[in-house]
């Protein structure tokens, strides 16, 4: 397994316990999501992969190294991470913004050709590259924070809320790139408010309720068979359209 949360308790401050005893697996080459409302945990599960939040007891490995351990770095294991406010550098130009996605990376002809293949997946990067970042739209800068992430080459990309207030075709065209990333086999952990677009594009979805419990976890169909789920959620995501692109 690439990614195994297992039993984490994750606290803030001296007594909030935002996450209790929340378990979640991510193979590779996996699209899984997480869904449920908002305060539910979700983006803190990132954000404690990443060693931005600490586990107050519990364990996360990656690729069976423990996350914690002094020695990891999720640089090193190439762990991609595009948080809800897209965490770009809005004094920056688009270009400046995208070379600093590489700018660990040692084989600069290489990484030269992936910002080109990042400025085909998103036209309007190239448009424009030489735009201070913090004069582009938010779809824009969600698209910069996307392929700034891709740079790393990731094993794991996670995405807290790519398309949180975004316009319906940019939407689309979000959900569109997650798609195609996961048909290339890349292995990405989504939080994602639109259960029902995560529904459709995911090899497996998590439900999780404040404060950070899994309520049940599988394909569309699987979760709608689970009362629990059914109540949480207002519907049932057996009646979610068909996952054709899923394997």
């Amino acid at each position: 397994m690439l990614l195994d949360i297992d039993n984490a308790y994750i606290q803030y401050g001296p007594s909030v316990m935002a996450v209790q005893g929340a378990s979640l697996q991510v193979a590779e080459g996996e699209l899984v999501s997480l869904i449920g409302q908002n305060g539910a945990g979700k983006s803190t599960l990132l954000k404690a992969v990443m060693g931005v939040v600490p586990l107050h007891s519990g364990a996360i490995t990656f690729d069976g190294s423990p996350t914690d351990a002094r020695s990891f770095s999720t640089v090193r294991q190439r762990i991609s991470y595009v948080p809800e406010d897209r965490g770009i550098f809005t004094k920056l130009t688009v270009g400046e913004n995208l070379r600093l996605g590489g700018v660990t990376r040692r084989d600069k002809k290489a990484l030269a050709a992936d910002i080109e293949r990042e400025l085909e997946r998103f036209p309007v990067l190239r448009k424009y590259w030489g735009k201070t970042a913090g004069l582009l739209s938010g779809g824009e800068q969600q698209q910069l924070a996307i392929a700034r992430a891709l740079l790393l080459r990731p094993r794991l990309l996670l995405l807290d809320e790519p398309t949180l207030g975004l316009a319906p075709i940019i939407v689309d065209l979000i959900f569109d790139v997650v798609v195609r990333l996961r048909e290339e086999g890349m292995t990405i952990l989504l939080v994602e408010q639109n259960a029902v677009r995560a529904l459709e594009v995911s090899d497996r979805t998590y439900v999780v309720q404040a404060p950070g419990r899994v309520l049940g976890c599988g394909s569309a169909a699987e979760l709608g068979k689970l009362p629990a789920v059914v109540d949480y959620l207002g519907f049932s995501p057996s009646d979610v359209r068909g996952n054709s692109h899923v394997r």
